[in-house]
C-alpha cells in the first residue's frame, strides 16, 4: 500500500543516516546485548557521563517496531570512546552491555 511505501521510505533514509552515511565516524560505536527496554534516550542518558554525545539510536525492527537488542552511539570527542571501550563493564536498565569499536563495512 501507499502508506506503508511512504514508511519504508523515510525508514531508509534514517537507516542510511545512522548506519551509513556515518559509519565511519570515528567518535562512534557499537552497543550490543540491549534490554528489550532499552530506548534511544536510555542509551543518550548513560553515555552522556562520559561526554558530548551527537547520536544515540537503538536499532528497531521494522516488522514488529521492537528493539533489535543493539544500537550506536556517537561522541563528538573520539577520545570519549576509548574510555567507553577501556571500561570493562556497563549496565543499563539492569542488563549488562557490550560497548565495541565500529567496524566498516
Amino acid at each position: 500500500t501507499r502508506r506503508r511505501s511512504v514508511f519504508l521510505q523515510h525508514r531508509q533514509k534514517d537507516l542510511k543516516y545512522t548506519m551509513g552515511d556515518r559509519r565511519d565516524d570515528p567518535g562512534k560505536f557499537f552497543v550490543g546485548n540491549l534490554s528489550w527496554d532499552t530506548d534511544n534516550d536510555s542509551l543518550w542518558n548513560y553515555f552522556s557521563q562520559y561526554g558530548q554525545l551527537s547520536d544515540a539510536v537503538v536499532i528497531m525492527d521494522r516488522e514488529t517496531g521492537r528493539s533489535r537488542g543493539f544500537g550506536f552511539v556517537t561522541f563528538r570527542d573520539p577520545k570519549c570512546v576509548d574510555e567507553v571501550l577501556h571500561q570493562q563493564q556497563h549496565e543499563i536498565d539492569g542488563r549488562q552491555i557490550s560497548a565495541k569499536p565500529c567496524n566498516s563495512r
